[in-house]
């Protein structure tokens, strides 16, 4: 029950599902990548058993990361799996807290969920404690059979440069890479009704 609550305090609108995903906002170009996306994050989501696949999302703001990873979240919940979505920054921050004795929670639990969802990697502050928790924590759920989803608007270049390349050889090496392809889609949704940007 708190892990969806902590997901419905995350969500944007509620509705993100694979049925509200909608491919034909995608121009020519893009939407047959947007397609295979769309199939591998469904099927992640259908047939999901924890350290089977780690996926990274990668792509520029707006083009439906946070869309499908929430919509794989709340199928591998319904399938009675324990998942924990939350943005880089508080996932670091906790870690940070924990090791300053200043911890509220239990970091162990991002270690152990079947199911773990880091957002917006790159966001967050970084610093050599976050690349330590980032790297220690890939480590433990790797040696755990436990399963990633990663997602970040940071070229690989930047990754690099942001994580060290310890941490990208193991991203590009352990996870499935989905590039995400178009023009920003909140955007796109926004011209369609005629206004101005929320």
């Amino acid at each position: 029950a708190e892990l969806t609550r902590d997901l419905s305090r995350l969500l944007q609108h509620g509705d993100e599902s694979f049925e509200h995903f909608d491919l034909t906002l995608y121009d020519e170009s893009a939407r047959p990548k947007m397609e295979r996306v769309f199939q591998v994050c469904r099927t992640f989501a259908q047939t999901f058993r924890p350290g089977t696949m780690n996926l990274l999302l990668q792509g520029g703001t707006g083009l439906g990361k946070t869309h499908l990873s929430s919509a794989i979240a709340k199928e591998v919940i319904n399938a009675g799996y324990a998942v924990i979505y939350d943005s880089a920054q508080n996932v670091f921050g906790e870690y940070e807290d924990n090791h300053f004795g200043r911890a509220k929670t239990d970091v162990k639990r991002f270690e152990n969920a079947d199911l773990l969802i880091i957002d917006d990697l790159g966001a967050e502050f970084v610093s050599s404690f976050s690349v330590a928790a980032f790297y220690n924590l890939l480590n433990v759920r790797t040696l755990n059979g436990r399963s990633t989803i990663v997602s970040t608007n940071l070229s690989p270049k930047e990754l690099n440069r942001n994580y060290q390349e310890r941490i990208t050889s193991r991203l590009f090496g352990e996870f499935t890479v989905l590039h995400f392809f178009g023009r920003d889609v909140r955007m796109l949704r926004v011209e369609a009704r005629g206004g101005a940007a929320e």
